[in-house]
């Protein structure tokens, strides 16, 4: 009987899930990760990189199924210098693995939240009990057919259970992809749009050099109580935490796109990329990218301030 590959399905479980999906080494499975908060309101995606290593976290790429990879392998955290939106990419520049997180994309679909209140800072000197968080999965009943159950309380491996040296990684440097033949056809790749971008000749950016006065920003918070699903500032974000609205692209570019297809005429490779079709997790209809967070908020009920 041929092994299961896990690698396979962690891109696959990838590239159709709404939710953060990752591989924890804890308790050796691909797991399904709630979103980060901060007073019930949703990390910012640029936040997410400074979030776990405020915290002494990092996330692994798929290089963890490697037969030669003892030890874990930090994804790769960057931001788009054309669009501003937030990757995750292998360990290596030269990617050996197909892992890939659109971590702007995810923050606006995912329902699962969570505020880590188990995963201390390290300017705290307390340690998050990885260990009792693996136990209590473990003992939870998982249905056979959830190839990436959800995991209560973790988001990733700590530091000081490996190696000198982990962390969680912020390559600059474009990742060279996996040939394309090694890619299902169908998935489209995020080609997300913000107002502005510094200028550069790299393609993929550190995200403090994206955001050079972002490093320690803190934004105020709404008075009232903001639902989970919430996109806001809060006050006094937790060290190296980023948390403020994120720009929405308008409907203009695919509308343009979209209109020249039904009149029978062409569309480059890469704007057709740029469309990007995605899927409302919950009532399943499938909406232009630019159009989901305006029906997120009225399917899901989310309150957003924007």
């Amino acid at each position: 009987m041929k092994d299961f590959d896990w690698q396979a399905e962690l891109i696959r479980v990838q590239r159709e899930s709404t939710e953060l999906t990752a591989y924890a080494r804890c308790v050796e499975m691909v797991v399904t990760m709630s979103w980060p908060t901060h007073n019930g309101v949703k990390i910012r995606p640029d936040g997410i990189k400074n979030y776990l290593r405020a915290r002494g976290l990092f996330i692994e790429c798929a290089c963890a199924f490697e037969s030669d990879a003892q030890h874990p392998r930090s994804c790769q955290i960057v931001v788009s210098s054309l669009s501003g939106n937030v990757f995750a990419f292998c360990h290596f520049d030269r990617a050996r693995c197909q892992f890939r997180l659109a971590l702007s994309k995810i923050h606006d679909t995912s329902v699962l939240t969570s505020s880590y209140r188990g995963l201390p800072t390290i300017r705290s000197g307390a340690k998050p009990d990885i260990d009792l968080i693996a136990t209590a999965f473990t003992l939870k009943s998982h249905p056979p057919q959830h190839l990436a159950p959800h995991i209560e309380g973790y988001f990733g491996e700590h530091v000081t259970d490996y190696p000198a040296g982990t962390h969680q990684l912020s390559g600059s440097l474009l990742p060279h992809l996996p040939s394309k033949r090694h890619i299902a056809s169908n998935v489209q790749p995020r080609n997300y749009q913000r107002k502005a971008s510094p200028p550069s000749n790299r393609r993929y950016l550190e995200i403090d050099d994206y955001y050079p006065d972002r490093t320690r920003q803190t934004v105020s918070a709404p008075a009232a109580t903001l639902r989970s699903a919430a996109i806001a500032g809060p006050s006094r974000i937790p060290m190296d935490s980023i948390s403020a609205p994120v720009p929405m692209r308008t409907l203009g570019r695919d509308e343009k796109y979209l209109k020249n297809l039904s009149l029978g005429q062409g569309i480059s490779e890469e704007a057709w990329a740029g469309i990007g079709l995605e899927k409302c997790s919950k009532c399943k209809l499938l909406f232009v990218s630019s159009a989901l967070k305006s029906h997120i908020k009225i399917c899901l009920g989310a309150v957003i301030i924007l």
